[in-house]
């Protein structure tokens, strides 16, 4: 990521939209899809590739905004109380819960829109965890070999 500003939610979203990343949650949501909705396999599999087809391409500019979001607002209540910069335990902890609702958010309205399927809470929970998960995986890997800021 190349930026005159950085914080986590953007440096994170390079591993995010990694191919390992990317593959990693169409297997992960294809069971979750097939257990929630009861679909067959093929279903399962157009399921999870449609929905992450539109949370990769909204979630691009979309993850990192809601990371910024949270920048400006949450954020700096953390940074005021503990007195700790932008790369602090709790924002890392905060990049995949906000960047796995987006995500289940958008999936699920993709679901939604295309295939005319009821959207409930407990779909929206167990989408939320399946990509909580995977943006959990991308932060670590960002945090364990964070990549050279230039």
């Amino acid at each position: 990521m190349i930026a005159n500003v950085v914080w986590p939610a953007l440096y994170a979203e390079e591993k995010v939209s990694s191919i390992p990343i990317i593959a990693l949650s169409l297997v992960i949501e294809f069971f979750f899809f097939r257990r929630l909705f009861g679909l067959s396999f093929q279903k399962a599999a157009l399921f999870a590739l449609a929905a992450n087809i539109a949370s990769g391409l909204i979630g691009l500019l979309g993850r990192p905004l809601s990371g910024l979001l949270y920048e400006i607002t949450i954020g700096m209540i953390v940074m005021w109380i503990f007195d700790w910069g932008t790369f602090n335990p709790v924002t890392w902890i905060s990049v995949p819960i906000f960047g796995g609702a987006l995500n289940a958010f958008i999936e699920l309205l993709t679901i939604r829109l295309i295939w005319k399927e009821k959207i409930t809470k407990r779909n929206f929970y167990w989408i939320w965890l399946a990509n909580i998960v995977t943006i959990s995986i991308a932060t670590a890997w960002v945090v364990a070999s964070p990549s050279e800021i230039r």
